[in-house]
């Protein structure tokens, strides 16, 4: 039978395991040249002007200091680990230079208890549930995750040729990005007919960071610094 490791020996076993990262994070954080390395996946050509400080934030203290805390988190001495190098991209990072009034669909609406069954769908509470850097792509969600919260659609004027109660009952959840801006920040009204709806294969495309079938104009323009 096989000898079950002690705690003690496992902490020991998560301190050495962490030593790669650990030295990984150290040439990060002294070399500045080294970002672009570790960085495999171009940034979205919106970020082409922001530097990597800009979303990564140095953690506080020294390298030193960080590596400390962390070699005593992992010999059980302290409750928690430190972030080690730079602090984690967070939803706040993203709003800090995206944040508008005019957002339809802003991430703190999601927190109402209405949206609970949509959140096990849909991670809307952040921006990070839809979008994420260095993947290559601007939104990595499916056209069609609009069903989590409007499944349950009635319009008592409904302006479009097919009326949205059939494109409901139809399942025809890729239509709605073909008529409706998400975040609304593009100043273009939705189409009226179901034919001049943008082809779902251009939603594709946009979010897998092609050209936006909306326009390239916008309402709120993001901040540079």
């Amino acid at each position: 039978m096989a000898r079950i490791p002690k705690p003690a020996e496992l902490r020991w076993l998560a301190l050495f395991s962490m030593l790669p990262l650990m030295g990984l994070g150290i040439v990060v954080v002294t070399v500045p040249d080294a970002q672009t390395v570790i960085s495999s996946v171009p940034i979205q050509h919106g970020h082409a002007n922001v530097d990597c400080a800009g979303c990564h934030v140095a953690s506080a203290g020294t390298v030193r200091q960080q590596a400390q805390a962390n070699v005593k988190f992992a010999m059980g001495l302290r409750e928690h680990p430190v972030d080690f190098g730079f602090q984690e991209v967070t939803a706040q990072t993203c709003i800090g230079c995206h944040e508008r009034p005019n957002d339809r669909h802003p991430i703190y609406r999601f927190n109402e208890p209405r949206f609970r069954e949509a959140k096990a769908t849909v991670e809307a509470t952040t921006c990070l549930g839809c979008h994420s850097e260095h993947t290559g792509q601007k939104a990595f969600v499916e056209p069609t995750f609009c069903v989590a919260c409007h499944q349950d659609l009635t319009l008592k004027n409904d302006p479009i040729d097919v009326p949205h109660v059939t494109l409901i009952a139809e399942k025809q959840w890729g239509t709605c990005l073909g008529c409706h801006d998400f975040h609304g920040n593009h100043p273009v009204k939705p189409q009226v007919t179901l034919a001049a709806a943008f082809e779902e294969a251009a939603i594709l495309d946009y979010l897998a960071e092609g050209n936006s079938p909306y326009g390239t104009d916008k309402i709120y323009e993001a901040k540079t610094e």
